[in-house]
């Protein structure tokens, strides 16, 4: 597997993607945005593969999100993520391995159920799109097949299979939150009433789905040869059951109403994290 991430972007302490603060990164391309973007998609300057981005190796980005996600919150969105769920799955699997509190968000345009019998697969033309994808999607994809070249040698004709069905299922192990779906803009959740910390930036019509629930289920499920269900909420129902609930000053979980923080772990996070705002502002004076 190759060990390559992108990325173009990163904001610490996002309100807006998942529960809690949450260290969000962008990453780089998206098939959708290239070929027929999602109508009002905020996040247009991510659809591209060409232009400026940010790689990482794997064990790089593990030593970022250790030390910048604070309280162990971490999202990845896009552009689109599931193109490198590949490594991102490994990402995930060595964080959780240094500290199982680690909660991941992931956002995917893709059917989850759909991902899961057929896994992920595209085409690339040369004469439909762009020549940046060629190379990016060859590091990303399980395995990919040029069907045919150019007079030079060169291909003008892939067709990548960029995940597998096992490859999909690897995924939801470790991501315990993925939102998948397209965003349909008229049915925008990004109304002051879901912009509070935790808040989901999204549409009613996509589901947040619990990946490791999902894969538990499935494991027992097979094993008695019947079929299983994913476990999730549409994003809206998802919201008032959020909206509904206390939560942890640290980490975004539910807590009782008489209670600050759901452990003495997330209270010391969080104590440690204003004195460090506290020293940075005072460099600032």
């Amino acid at each position: 597997m190759n060990d390559i991430l992108r990325f173009i972007g990163v904001t610490k302490d996002a309100l807006t993607a998942g529960p809690g603060k949450r260290l969000e990164l962008f990453t780089k391309g998206c098939i959708r945005g290239v070929v027929s973007p999602c109508e009002g998609c905020f996040n247009s300057i991510t659809w591209s593969f060409e232009g400026k981005y940010k790689t990482y190796r794997i064990q790089e980005l593990v030593d970022m999100i250790s030390k910048d996600a604070w309280n162990r919150q971490v999202t990845f969105c896009g552009g689109e993520p599931i193109l490198q769920a590949r490594t991102l799955t490994e990402v995930a699997k060595q964080l959780k391995k240094i500290d199982p509190t680690f909660h991941f968000v992931m956002y995917t345009m893709y059917k989850l159920d759909v991902l899961m019998k057929y896994g992920l697969n595209f085409t690339w033309v040369k004469e439909k799109h762009e020549q940046a994808m060629l190379k990016q999607l060859m590091d990303y994809s399980s395995s990919y097949d040029i069907q045919a070249f150019d007079e030079d040698h060169n291909p003008t004709r892939v067709k990548y299979t960029i995940l597998t069905p096992e490859d999909v299922k690897e995924l939801m192990r470790y991501i315990d939150i993925i939102v998948d779906g397209e965003y349909k803009h008229e049915l925008r959740l990004t109304t002051a009433e879901y912009m509070h910390d935790g808040g989901f930036i999204g549409s009613s019509n996509q589901r947040v789905i619990y990946g490791p629930n999902t894969m538990r289920q499935y494991d027992i499920y097979k094993n008695l040869g019947e079929n299983y269900d994913l476990i999730f909420h549409y994003s809206d129902e998802y919201m008032k059951i959020y909206e509904s609930n206390h939560h942890c000053k640290s980490c975004g979980k539910s807590i009782k109403a008489e209670d600050s923080y759901c452990t003495q772990l997330c209270e010391a996070r969080y104590t440690q994290r204003k004195e460090n705002m506290k020293l940075i502002s005072n460099e600032g004076v």
